[in-house]
């Protein structure tokens, strides 16, 4: 069977979700052998799967090879999303004209309840971070998240902080009194988990090969996430010597006021003097701000 999230509700909706994902990341039509063997499936568990797909539209059979692809009847849904949560093309030319200005990864995010949902990124020239690509979801725990905490509820702050290492709350917490006031949020690697940072990034270069190991991938990317966010503070950065920067950012608010979204670039340099991190702030917060008013 397929590896499933832990104590998922609905193993049987999560096969239909990873066929779905299976034949939307690969571009060539796959058969149910294909399926079955990237999927971790069965036969009879994969071909019911695929005939209900097919009975909607979802998904289609070329008669000839009887390899499946993508159907139509998604095109409404892909559109809905796309009029609702996706990117338009505005935010599409932003966020790489933003890639562009500070010479690396960026990637814009949705910030629910319970996971996150990168909804676009523009790559540069190193990952941010390596294998989030658009659509990956990860759990919602700190650090992830931090940009947008402070307007969330009391309850919220309080259970995302709980998920945090026990003796890293204190520090998280005053992070988010920090963010709150600056609306930006600046990172740095731990210095003792550089080896293994750089093994994790390798992990999920291999595991994108493998769309059946999509829980393990999601457990080594969110594991990345922690490793490579160790939160700056204020001290910290009126520090004028060079520091080591990761990523930086910032909340992106609706027409509402609320930050739904969070905008995040990765430098990953070793050195960035306090000229150049108040750079990047400006840039970050300046496209963050175009971004919600579009």
């Amino acid at each position: 069977m397929t590896e499933t999230p832990s104590g998922s509700p609905s193993p049987p909706t999560d096969r239909v979700v990873a066929v779905v994902e299976l034949l939307a990341a690969d571009p060539l039509p796959l058969t149910v052998a294909d399926i079955t063997a990237r999927l971790d499936l069965n036969r009879s568990t994969a071909t019911a799967v695929l005939s209900a797909l097919e009975a909607t539209g979802w998904v289609r059979r070329d008669p000839g090879d009887r390899a499946y692809t993508l159907g139509p009847g998604l095109l409404g849904v892909a559109e809905a999303v796309h009029a609702r949560a996706g990117a338009a093309d505005t935010l599409v030319r932003e966020l790489h004209d933003l890639a562009e200005r500070v010479g690396c990864g960026v990637a814009l995010s949705e910030i629910g309840s319970a996971q996150i949902t990168f909804v676009a990124v523009a790559g540069g020239p190193d990952a941010l971070p390596s294998g989030i690509a658009v659509g990956t979801r990860l759990p919602l725990r700190p650090p992830g998240g931090a940009a947008v905490m402070p307007w969330r509820p009391p309850a919220d702050r309080e259970s995302w902080l709980a998920r945090a290492p026990r003796g890293g709350r204190e520090e998280l917490a005053e992070l988010l009194v920090l963010a709150g006031a600056t609306r930006v949020t600046l990172w740095r690697p731990t210095a003792e988990h550089g080896q293994l940072l750089a093994v994790l990034r390798d992990v999920v270069a291999l595991l994108d090969a493998h769309p059946g190991r999509a829980d393990l991938r999601s457990r080594v990317l969110d594991q990345l996430a922690v490793i490579g966010g160790q939160p700056y503070t204020k001290a910290d950065l009126d520090d004028d010597q060079p520091l080591p920067l990761s990523y930086l950012s910032a909340p992106v608010f609706d027409s509402a006021g609320r930050p739904r979204h969070e905008l995040q670039i990765g430098p990953l340099r070793a050195a960035v003097n306090r000229d150049e991190r108040t750079w990047y702030i400006r840039e970050l917060q300046a496209a963050a701000e175009r971004i919600g008013g579009a």
